[in-house]
């Protein structure tokens, strides 16, 4: 047993080994230690990802490099076992492998990147993070109305590119369109109720409305779409319960949920202002009342 571990320790493939895992674990030191002193240095947060990943990507490149350095004079050995292990490694490491190849489409290819947000199948959210295997996602909605964060942090294999469709809802026009519906009796001023309204959205949206106009031109330039309406939009219709107006607007897709809490503060109060001019309407339902009965009983003769 002796002379098998001493043969083994003075093969040069061992010392060589042994080289090569001291190297990794050196570069694995530096780039953490890189990255701890890029957290505490760098108050951007934006470059201070950048700069952590950076590192990170570095130790990547270097490790193998590494590697290859140390057995550089045994390159035509390691080809023989290369060769008989990668068909079975490449089997074994499909998913890993699709997850790598999916993460340098994501990176090269900018389907999305750190802050977008997204959603693939069910899972929408912020990206928070891309790594060569996973991308993590700070989650929205599920049992949280609108979209906002619900707290749960979300990791997804980058393969999933390949078998998901990926909603990016602000990688070149961050804007959404959206609508809120307001209700309206029939007896009321439509056009004073419209009047209400229209003032709401310029308002509410007007700071919206100039950036949207500024990303469009930008959108434009690199796609084939025809040209939107991006100013706040007011349409009605009515039926027999009440006239109903419908506010189109542009938004962030990030506070759709406060946009439309002070769209709908602006117009009641406006209503209110009007002194029964204007209601809000209602399906009612009205019972027609039952005339009382008059009955007379007579006696028998």
């Amino acid at each position: 047993m002796s002379d098998l571990i001493g043969n083994l320790i003075v093969h040069p493939l061992f010392m060589k080994g042994v080289t090569a895992a001291f190297a990794m674990l050196l570069i694995i030191l530096l780039v953490r230690f890189a990255q701890a002193a890029a957290s505490r240095k760098i108050e951007d947060k934006d470059l201070r990802y950048k700069m952590r990943k950076a590192f990170s990507l570095a130790g990547y490149v270097l490790a193998p490099l590494a590697v290859l350095t140390i057995f550089s004079d045994q390159m035509t050995n390691l080809t023989v076992i290369i060769g008989a292990l990668s068909v079975g490694i490449g089997f074994a490491l499909r998913e890993v492998i699709q997850s790598l190849i999916g993460w340098a489409v994501i990176s090269f290819g900018k389907q999305y990147k750190p802050g977008d947000r997204i959603q693939i199948g069910s899972i929408m959210g912020d990206v928070i993070d891309i790594s060569p295997l996973i991308t993590t996602v700070m989650e929205c909605g599920e049992w949280v109305k609108a979209d906002l964060y619900n707290g749960r942090i979300v990791r997804l294999s980058n393969n999933l590119m390949f078998k998901e469709h990926i909603i990016n809802y602000t990688a070149d026009f961050p804007f959404l369109w959206d609508e809120i519906v307001i209700p309206v009796r029939t007896d009321s001023d439509h056009h004073l109720a419209r009047s209400i309204i229209e003032g709401a959205g310029q308002t509410v949206l007007s700071k919206f409305s100039e950036e949207s106009k500024e990303a469009w031109r930008n959108f434009v330039r690199h796609y084939r779409v025809e040209d939107a309406k991006l100013d706040p939009m007011v349409t009605m219709s009515f039926d027999s319960n009440f006239i109903e107006f419908t506010l189109r607007y542009v938004v962030d897709c990030r506070v759709r949920r406060s946009t439309k809490d002070k769209l709908f503060v602006n117009i009641l109060a406006g209503f209110e202002e009007t002194h029964g001019k204007v209601q809000i309407g209602s399906t009612t339902l009205q019972l027609a009342e039952i005339p009382p009965l008059s009955v007379q009983l007579q006696k028998e003769a």
